[in-house]
């Protein structure tokens, strides 16, 4: 579940569509916001962060799309964004 590989990414409201929190790696929490449309597609989510998230993912932008597109649901691409943060944050 989502609560398990992110505890501190919680939804927002009652649709299920907006989640705010910190996505953590290597020790550190990254503050982030996942907006899901209103069809839950999760290619088209609008992901905002801190820009010091952003700019560790900087390199990483066209992975983090291409997960958006192939992963079944949302737990999958967190799980997803963890490891490409722990890459990037060795890198």
């Amino acid at each position: 579940s989502l609560l398990r590989q992110c505890p501190l990414l919680l939804p927002q409201n009652r649709e299920g569509t907006a989640y705010e929190g910190f996505v953590s790696a290597q020790g550190r929490d990254f503050h982030i916001r996942i907006l899901l449309p209103t069809d839950s597609q999760l290619k088209n989510a609008r992901i905002e962060c801190s820009w010091h998230l952003k700019k560790i993912l900087h390199g990483y932008q066209h992975i983090l799309k291409q997960r958006l597109h192939s992963c079944p649901d949302l737990v999958s691409f967190v799980v997803e964004l963890k490891t490409i943060l722990e890459i990037a944050l060795k890198a």
